[in-house]
């Protein structure tokens, strides 16, 4: 009886003139991707010309930064610790933890300055503030990503020592700029409500550094001092990032879950914030 009430083929009325609505709102939304995609390819460009563009080196300071600050703290740390982490190269070490630390402070660093440096953007449809932040974000953790890329191939090259698991590694990394990424919207919005966030933010930035986990391993820290530096989301992010480099030579501890909680929560606050603080800005 029901197949006799409907249409075609016994299929409820109305169900095939719902199809095509559905199918153009699946392409609507595509397209929207698609669109928010070229505006942050050209954002990244316009980024990458207004920081480097007249440099003499260019776009190359983006790579040589990180690269020469990671390599310079690993040296030292080689000449002044010559017996290094038993079967683990000192220099290794230090530039897997130094290079995402960069990263994350260049990214925070940078969010105090973001809306107010690209405000005329905002008068092209196309742009929000969530894309010149993603924008930013992005360059930074590629020119870290390419960083590590070098000295780990020239490493595996010289040495033999290749990464015990390279899928936790590139896990580790992802779940770094997620969580600078939220950091990042949260002092952007609070840097366009109050001045003083920029200038509190910089030396924030350099003080936990000695709380953060890059040039240090839990291992090899008392009980109790590891209990309460596990507190601290970016500490599983480097321990991650050793556990996929070193394996079982430097016993790791992180928690998965407890990161992509902070990673969450840190996105939805910032965005948030964001939002919020939108109709403050004069544009």
């Amino acid at each position: 009886m029901s197949a006799a009430a409907g249409g075609p083929g016994g299929l409820p009325k109305g169900l095939p003139d719902g199809l095509p609505a559905a199918r153009s709102q699946f392409e609507q939304t595509l397209e929207g991707f698609r669109v928010q995609g070229r505006v942050i390819h050209a954002l990244l460009l316009r980024e990458l010309q207004t920081r480097f563009g007249r440099g003499h080196l260019g776009f190359l300071w983006l790579f040589l930064e990180p690269l020469l600050l990671a390599s310079a703290i690993g040296l030292l740390k080689s000449l002044l610790s010559p017996g290094g982490t038993g079967t683990v190269p000192t220099f290794l070490f230090v530039v897997v933890g130094y290079a995402p630390y960069f990263a994350f402070r260049a990214i925070i660093n940078r969010a105090t300055t973001a809306f107010q440096a690209n405000m005329t953007l905002m008068y092209h449809r196309q742009v929000r503030l969530l894309d010149i932040m993603l924008a930013r974000n992005l360059l930074e953790m590629a020119a870290v990503t390419c960083v590590l890329l070098l000295v780990i191939a020239g490493t595996s090259w010289i040495t033999g020592f290749a990464p015990h698991n390279l899928p936790t590694m590139v896990f580790g990394l992802l779940l770094l700029f997620g969580f600078a990424n939220g950091l990042a919207l949260l002092v952007a919005a609070g840097a366009a409500r109050w001045e003083v966030v920029d200038r509190i933010v910089h030396p924030v930035t350099y003080i936990s550094l000695p709380f953060s986990g890059a040039l240090f391993a839990l291992h090899y820290m008392p009980r109790h001092f590891r209990e309460l530096l596990l507190w601290n989301p970016q500490v599983h992010v480097h321990e991650m990032m050793r556990d996929g480099m070193f394996g079982d030579l430097i016993p790791a501890y992180y928690n998965v879950p407890y990161l992509l909680g902070w990673v969450l929560v840190l996105n939805l606050l910032g965005m948030a914030a964001v939002r919020a603080v939108r109709t403050r800005l004069e544009f």
